[in-house]
Order: C-alpha cells, then sequence, then structure tokens
C-alpha cells in the first residue's frame, strides 16, 4: 500500500492544479485501488477522477491501494510550506521580519517561528552562517 502524499504535487505538476483540486475533492481522505494501465478505461476510478489523472495513476501506482492525502492534510502542508518560506524570505541570521509579525501572519505562535528559525538554520552549512549567529533571535 501506498502513502506517499508528495506524488500530489507530483501529478499537479505534470497535469495541473485542476487534476489536484479534483483528486482531493473525488478521493481525498481515502484508501484506493489504482488499476494496471491495461485496465483504466473501465475503471471506476478513471470515471470519478477522469481518464487523464487515472491514466496518470496507473503509470506511477498500477497495481496498488493508494492513500490519497486529504483535501485538509493537503492543505495544512501547503500552509506549512508557506510559513517555512515566509521565514526564510525573512532570514534565518538577520531577520527583516520579525518572529510575531510571521506569526501573526501564519496564525502560529511566536514561539513555533523561531523553533522554525532554528531548525532551517541548522540545516544550513555553517560556511553560509554569519559568525556569532547562535546569538541572534
Amino acid at each position: 500500500m501506498t502513502t506517499q502524499a508528495g506524488f500530489i504535487d507530483e501529478l499537479e505538476r505534470d497535469l495541473g492544479v485542476g487534476a489536484r483540486l479534483h483528486v482531493l475533492a473525488n478521493a481525498g481522505g481515502q484508501r484506493r485501488y489504482v488499476p494496471m494501465p491495461d485496465r483504466v478505461e473501465t475503471s471506476v476510478l478513471a470515471r470519478e477522477l477522469g481518464h487523464d489523472v487515472c491514466c496518470w495513476l496507473a503509470g506511477r501506482f498500477g497495481g496498488e491501494t493508494v492513500i490519497f492525502p486529504s483535501r485538509h492534510g493537503s492543505q495544512k502542508d501547503e500552509q506549512a510550506s508557506l510559513l517555512r518560506a515566509a521565514v526564510l524570505d525573512a532570514g534565518l541570521t538577520e531577520p527583516k521580519r520579525s518572529s510575531n509579525d510571521i506569526a501573526a501572519e501564519f496564525g502560529v505562535s511566536e514561539r513555533r517561528v523561531r523553533a522554525i528559525r532554528a531548525e532551517l538554520r541548522q540545516d544550513m552549512p555553517p560556511e553560509e552562517l554569519p559568525l556569532f549567529a547562535h546569538r541572534q533571535k
């Protein structure tokens, strides 16, 4: 059984936002069997998600059971990515925006923003961090 949520991003890249939204609306949060490529034409999944989407899924997961990400889970993942991007954009060692500002914008705690900033700094190669960066908030 496949539980990778990342495939939904690849599906969007290959087939567009409409395909992603259609999958989330019709199969989000469900465990579904994906037919083999030679069985797409007669499959229930193709009738529900569309021929192109089902062909794409069959090419990747044909014969497997897939757990589709839920619409809510997908939105949460996207929101988390946007938050991380905002923290990166603000700066990791000498931020242009305060943790409070970012927290207010995303509806999270200032503490969460600082934790993300620290996590991202930790992932950065040491040569890219200025001296004494550990003292900055």
